[in-house]
């Protein structure tokens, strides 16, 4: 079976559709992976750069960023980096006013039973 990383680029095309040709290329590497004949891997790193090209660069709003980012790590047939963690830090990211890599540097200390050391006050505080 052939294997695939994806970056942020394609991530981008499939949210936002505007690319018509790259987006159709895009939904074709996901056909493909919805019915078993390749593999999709998304890096965890490429959701980073995803929230920051959302937020910054189309200017959505946290709630929408959030919403799309919901839609592609529930789509069963990409495999993603990191997915548990994604679950987990998704919603704390919608629900507090942090940059999504401290709500991952938080989540990451939780799930692995670690203590997070950081000069982060804010962050400090989430923690306690």
């Amino acid at each position: 079976m052939k294997q695939y990383l994806i970056d942020t680029n394609y991530l981008l095309r499939f949210l936002l559709s505007d690319v018509p040709q790259q987006t159709k290329i895009v939904r074709q590497y996901f056909i493909q992976a919805k019915l078993g004949e390749t593999e999709i891997t998304i890096p965890y790193l490429a959701i980073i750069e995803l929230d920051f090209n959302l937020s910054k660069l189309y200017r959505f709003s946290k709630t929408e960023v959030v919403e799309k980012l919901f839609t592609l790590i529930s789509i069963p047939y990409l495999n993603f980096e990191k997915r548990e963690l994604l679950i987990k830090a998704i919603p704390l990211y919608r629900q507090v006013n942090f940059d999504l890599v401290d709500i991952l540097f938080f989540c990451e200390a939780k799930l692995t039973g670690k203590e997070l050391l950081t000069f982060d006050r804010k962050l400090k505080k989430l923690k306690d």
